[in-house]
């Protein structure tokens, strides 16, 4: 089994545990315990799953819920599906609206800008080491420094919870002629949280973080000054939140 067929099956795993002495489970399991990197998405991965769960439970039954079915039911009147097929198509539809609609509130649809796509595109050929760091340090400061020295965005503030972690190194590039800069940090649990600036070029004041979750990748963004800043790790949104509020 490699990569690929073990996430596809551990795609599916539930939080609780259950699937856990499932065979199909268990060499997929395997896997991601030879992997660090399998491994921790699996991990992040049943994290949010958990999240999502307990949300759904958290919502309330509406009290008319089976008037509304019922009322739905007679409306419709097909020539031969039984009442019973009707209330569990019924049923199944509002379950699947009201798991849509949490899925809607919980994260923005608003995709991400272009520079944002292409930050995350330098972090993953980073995080490959397919590409290397413009300059190397453990402390976020000297990074910082490095960057003003060398004419590239630094914000001179950044997130307390981010400040504190160990650096592993910084990189510039350029999108359109504008320039980037990004500095990764180590998470304590051992993932990594990347720091992304540049400009700010639509005079935007946005200082109250936006959440987006674009596929395995989580990100806030928000203006500091005169520089737009994006915090991005690859799991839910909800690992992202203490690193900014």
């Amino acid at each position: 089994m490699d990569n690929r067929e073990a996430r596809f099956i551990l795609s599916a795993y539930r939080p609780d545990g259950q699937d856990a002495n499932d065979q199909r489970f268990v060499e997929a399991l395997d896997q991601a315990r030879r992997d660090p990197i399998l491994e921790r998405w699996f991990e992040e991965s049943v994290a949010f799953d958990a999240v999502a769960t307990e949300k759904l439970c958290a919502v309330a039954v509406p009290t008319d819920l089976r008037e509304n079915i019922l009322a739905g039911v007679k409306m419709s009147r097909p020539l031969r599906w039984s009442k019973r097929f009707n209330w569990a198509i019924a049923a199944a539809l509002i379950l699947i609206a009201t798991l849509g609609s949490l899925i809607w509130h919980s994260t923005l649809s608003v995709p991400l800008a272009g520079w944002q796509n292409e930050a995350l595109g330098v972090i993953s050929s980073l995080a490959r080491n397919e590409s290397s760091f413009d300059a190397q340090s453990r402390s976020a400061s000297e990074l910082v420094a490095w960057l003003s020295a060398n004419h590239a965005p630094a914000a001179q503030k950044l997130p307390p919870n981010v400040e504190k972690l160990e650096t592993l190194g910084c990189k510039t590039f350029s999108w359109r002629g504008q320039p980037i800069s990004v500095i990764c940090f180590m998470r304590a649990d051992g993932g990594l949280i990347h720091l992304v600036f540049t400009k700010t070029v639509d005079g935007g004041r946005e200082n109250v973080p936006r959440f987006v979750q674009q596929g395995e990748w989580a990100t806030a963004t928000w203006c500091s000054g005169d520089m737009i800043c994006m915090l991005a790790l690859e799991g839910p949104t909800n690992q992202l939140r203490s690193y900014v509020l």
